[in-house]
Protein backbone atom coordinates (compact mmCIF):
# COMPACT_ATOMS: atom_id res chain seq x y z
CA UNK A 1 0.00 0.00 0.00
CA UNK A 2 1.33 2.82 -1.05
CA UNK A 3 -1.05 6.07 -0.40
CA UNK A 4 -4.61 6.51 0.75
CA UNK A 5 -7.33 8.26 -0.45
CA UNK A 6 -9.77 9.99 1.95
CA UNK A 7 -13.15 11.92 1.69
CA UNK A 8 -12.90 14.97 3.61
CA UNK A 9 -16.60 14.76 4.26
CA UNK A 10 -17.03 11.38 6.00
CA UNK A 11 -13.34 11.16 6.79
CA UNK A 12 -13.75 7.59 5.04
CA UNK A 13 -11.28 6.20 2.86
CA UNK A 14 -12.63 5.81 -0.95
CA UNK A 15 -9.51 3.88 -1.93
CA UNK A 16 -5.86 2.88 -1.64
CA UNK A 17 -3.30 3.16 -3.91
CA UNK A 18 -1.20 -0.19 -4.66
CA UNK A 19 2.40 -0.36 -6.08
CA UNK A 20 2.31 -3.43 -8.16
CA UNK A 21 5.03 -5.71 -8.98
CA UNK A 22 6.13 -6.18 -12.91
CA UNK A 23 4.09 -9.40 -13.48
CA UNK A 24 0.93 -7.83 -12.07
CA UNK A 25 1.93 -4.71 -13.97
CA UNK A 26 1.55 -6.50 -17.09
CA UNK A 27 -1.41 -8.32 -15.87
CA UNK A 28 -3.20 -4.83 -15.84
CA UNK A 29 -1.60 -3.14 -18.70
CA UNK A 30 0.23 -0.74 -16.02
CA UNK A 31 3.15 0.14 -17.27
CA UNK A 32 6.35 -0.87 -15.01
CA UNK A 33 10.52 -1.02 -15.28
CA UNK A 34 12.98 -0.66 -12.64
CA UNK A 35 12.95 3.10 -12.05
CA UNK A 36 9.09 3.54 -11.58
CA UNK A 37 7.17 0.73 -9.81
CA UNK A 38 2.81 0.48 -11.30
CA UNK A 39 0.38 1.78 -8.75
CA UNK A 40 -3.15 1.55 -8.86
CA UNK A 41 -6.18 2.56 -6.81
CA UNK A 42 -7.94 0.14 -5.58
CA UNK A 43 -11.46 0.84 -3.86
CA UNK A 44 -11.89 -0.04 -0.58
CA UNK A 45 -14.97 -1.89 -0.83
CA UNK A 46 -12.71 -4.91 -2.56
CA UNK A 47 -10.08 -4.89 -0.12
CA UNK A 48 -10.26 -7.88 2.65
CA UNK A 49 -7.46 -6.88 4.84
CA UNK A 50 -4.08 -4.92 4.72
CA UNK A 51 -0.79 -5.92 6.00
CA UNK A 52 2.69 -6.10 4.54
CA UNK A 53 0.39 -7.06 1.44
CA UNK A 54 -3.26 -5.99 0.03
CA UNK A 55 -5.62 -9.39 0.48
CA UNK A 56 -8.61 -8.34 -2.18
CA UNK A 57 -12.19 -10.30 -1.48
CA UNK A 58 -12.46 -9.98 -5.44
CA UNK A 59 -10.73 -11.75 -7.87
CA UNK A 60 -7.87 -10.16 -10.72
CA UNK A 61 -10.82 -10.08 -13.35
CA UNK A 62 -13.60 -8.70 -11.00
CA UNK A 63 -10.93 -5.88 -10.16
CA UNK A 64 -9.73 -5.41 -13.43
CA UNK A 65 -13.59 -4.96 -14.76
CA UNK A 66 -14.00 -2.60 -11.41
CA UNK A 67 -10.97 -0.48 -12.50
CA UNK A 68 -11.91 -0.58 -16.46
CA UNK A 69 -15.55 1.21 -15.11
CA UNK A 70 -13.68 3.27 -12.45
CA UNK A 71 -11.66 5.14 -15.55
CA UNK A 72 -14.16 4.62 -18.11
CA UNK A 73 -16.47 6.85 -15.82
CA UNK A 74 -13.59 9.53 -14.19
CA UNK A 75 -14.29 13.16 -15.38
CA UNK A 76 -11.47 14.20 -17.95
Amino acid sequence: METLSIDSETWKIDSIQVKLTSEASEQFGVYWNYFHAGRIYVPTRLVHSVSDTVLLSVSIDELREVLSQDTASAPS
